[in-house]
């Protein structure tokens, strides 16, 4: 007998076989069970490399032995006249094929439970109430958490928040403004990657291991210590430790009077420590530059030390930065010749402007703290990171802005503030690969920042890079599940791909509180489905929490258009004539009334008016490459107004400068079915399709 014969005679075969389909299936009802429960990813690693050892000792098993009605015994104790293999056959034969039937119900299960929606026609994507499965729609909305950590560097460092060990609370600003203050010391030094302030703020008083710290921020140290200050005298330990092994490369305890020379000698001494413990050569220039003391009066350095406790990043909240302005200024009075406090105080006068209706006198208090710092100390890179926002954020300067940014990255590569700045003028002006090179690189200083990854997820969906894109907006969900700017960007993204009832789910419920945020896109979907229960449901919320009445009304007007209520319509134009007038008369130059004419002339069907309403409004507006992207109210305008040419070229520009995909808009949007016809929509619309189909 061959030997392949002897192999199918005791069921070696059969059994490697079973064993192999049971291995798969079992795999499939563990992976099924860790989509609901959280597991680490090496136990599934562990079970797979368990299967595979284990198929050689199976094999191995079934040749020496075979399962007889008194139990198992040595095959070559049997009879072979004796031998029951052939029965044992069958009866695997039996529960391969059991398994394999189970394999085949977990691939069609599978299959249906990962598919997408289908574009339906050439005026529509799928709309069906039913849509995706839940199961897709959970997978989608909550997704496991992405790995923050990143490839190791014997040059990178954390330095977590400092621990104030003093008696008086006030003290832990103290503490809190020198962590931040020794974060720019080493920031400077070109040669090391430290981790930025906003996500090492997290671990303040933290039980984590310093093993774990590190692998959460990718840094092969960290530095730990705390700040006791005490009278005139102030007391500082530190210790530099390997992530690796957890032991000290460095410590030190620094006991010295209360003085400002004291300080900052402290300050340098550490980062020079620091940077000859990483093996970090220091240039020159930043030698000179850790050495630089920025002000003689210890007062004046606490109050901004407290200042810049207090800037935790911007997007701030008036309030908030009214609290750092009281501080800088303070320290600017206790030392007129603070040029730090002065170039502080200049970027908080500008974002202070940069968030309210411009109307007040902050530029000019921002102007003149600027320029105090230009004349105290113009090369520093406080002053030229000063004089980057105010061009950006005060006059939309942003050929000028750059040049300052990039003065700033030339000395110092891992500036936050400079990387911050230059990659939002860059995407505003339309240069989305090179934003998205500057914004992937701040990740790797700030891994933990909960407002970064959804500027990156926003800009790549821009850029068409959509399956990046998707991995950086989970990553913002999974960091702030109340992230506006990432749960809004990763409904687009899904509308993009045509999947309507997905991103409905994921907008739930409409609450007056997320209506400002989301209601476009609610009211989009139930639009584009015809869901008229789903309509008035987001109207009636909307109403009730907009405080602009122009707003909400287009939109309105627009059901009516979808309904055929010329009645209403009319009403409800006549309303809005009205409150245009008013609203002229109090902010004749604002954003929202040149707007809202555009909406006014596009209802009264009037293509002269409406021309040079949006002309006006372009004139009016701040200069902005991805307007034609974010404003889709012209488009709409034109649509309405039954102006084919000035849509068509509207939506053949914006195709041309970003991409097929951002006409999913127009093609869901039963505003446009007035213009489906039209060879060039149907161009515009096919090429989307294709791009589509790509995708799926």
């Amino acid at each position: 007998m061959s030997f392949i014969e002897e192999l199918k005679r005791r069921n070696v075969i059969r059994v490697g076989i079973a064993y192999a389909v049971a291995s798969w299936v079992l795999l499939q009802l563990v992976d099924l069970v860790f989509e609901y429960i959280t597991a680490p990813a090496w136990i599934m690693h562990v079970l797979m490399l368990a299967l595979v050892i284990g198929l050689p000792l199976v094999l191995i098993l079934a040749w020496v032995f075979e399962l007889t009605p008194e139990g198992i015994k040595l095959e070559s104790a049997i009879d072979p006249t004796q031998s029951v293999a052939p029965q044992t056959g069958r009866k695997l034969d039996r529960v391969i094929i059991i398994f394999l039937a189970l394999a085949v119900t977990f691939l069609l299960a599978d299959r249906f439970r990962t598919g997408h929606d289908s574009v339906k026609g050439p005026g529509s994507i799928s709309s069906d109430s039913t849509g995706s499965s839940d199961v897709a729609i959970a997978e989608k909305l909550n997704p496991a958490p992405f790995p923050v950590s990143l490839a190791n560097s014997d040059k990178s460092i954390a330095v977590l928040p400092l621990v104030n060990r003093s008696i008086q609370a006030e003290d832990a600003f103290f503490a809190e403004g020198l962590h931040d203050e020794l974060l720019t010391q080493l920031s400077r030094i070109s040669a090391l990657r430290v981790i930025s302030r906003t996500s090492v703020m997290g671990y303040a008083g933290t039980t984590k291991r310093i093993p774990e710290i590190a692998e959460e921020l990718g840094v092969a140290t960290l530095l730990e210590g705390g700040v006791q200050r005490s009278g005139n005298r102030v007391r500082i330990n530190v210790q530099l430790i390997d992530a690796a092994t957890d032991e000290h490369l460095w410590a030190e305890v620094y006991d010295r009077e209360l003085t400002a020379d004291n300080l900052f000698d402290i300050q340098s001494d550490i980062t020079r420590a620091i940077a000859n413990a990483l093996q970090a050569v220091l240039t020159g220039e930043e030698q000179q530059t850790i050495e630089q003391k920025p002000t003689e009066n210890v007062e004046a350095y606490a109050y901004y030390l407290r200042g810049k406790a207090e800037s935790k990043g911007y997007g701030r909240e008036l309030a908030a930065i009214d609290v750092s302005i009281g501080f800088f200024q303070s320290a600017i009075d206790l030392d007129p010749q603070f040029a730090a406090a002065y170039a502080a105080l200049a970027i908080d006068w500008t974002e202070r402007f940069w968030g309210t209706d411009k109307t007040g006198e902050e530029l000019l208090h921002a102007l003149d703290a600027l320029q105090h710092a230009q004349a105290l100390a113009p090369d520093s890179v406080e002053t030229l990171n000063a004089e980057g926002y105010y061009h950006y954020w005060g006059h939309l300067d942003y050929a000028s802005a750059i040049i300052a940014f990039d003065r700033v990255l030339q000395r110092e590569p891992g500036n936050y503030p400079a990387l911050l700045g230059k990659a939002f003028v860059l995407r505003r002006l339309g240069q989305l690969d090179e934003s998205i090179v500057l914004l992937e690189k701040m990740l790797l200083l700030d891994p933990l920042d909960l407002t970064i990854p959804a500027d990156v997820g926003y800009t790549l969906v821009r850029a068409g890079q959509i399956e990046a894109a998707e991995v950086m907006l989970r990553r913002s969900i999974t960091l702030s599940p109340d992230t506006v700017l990432g749960r809004f960007t990763l409904a687009e993204l899904f509308l993009m791909k045509g999947e309507l009832e997905p991103t409905w789910h994921m907008l739930e419920p409409v609450t007056a509180e997320i209506a400002s945020y989301y209601y476009d896109i609610q009211l989009l979907i139930a639009r584009a489905q015809a869901n008229y229960e789903r309509v008035d449901q987001v109207l009636e919320v909307y109403d009730s929490a907009s405080s602009q009445s122009l707003g909400p009304a287009l939109s309105r007007a627009l059901v009516y258009l979808d309904r055929g209520e010329q009645d209403q319509l009319q009403a409800l134009l006549s309303r809005m004539q009205a409150d245009l007038q008013t609203t002229e008369r109090e902010q004749p130059g604002e954003e929202s009334t040149l707007l809202n004419r555009v909406r006014l002339h596009a209802l009264e069907k009037d293509q002269i008016k409406l021309s040079a309403a949006v002309t006006a409004f372009y004139a009016g507006v701040k200069p902005d490459a991805l307007r034609i992207v974010e404003n889709r109210t012209i488009p709409i305008a034109y649509a309405i107004a039954g102006d084919s040419e000035a849509l068509l070229d509207f939506l053949e520009e914006l195709v041309e400068q970003y991409g097929p995909w951002e006409f999913y808009y127009f093609a869901i949007n039963p505003s446009f079915d007035n213009m489906r016809d039209l060879p060039r929509f149907q161009a515009l619309d096919k090429h989307y399709r294709q791009w589509l189909g790509q995708q799926q």
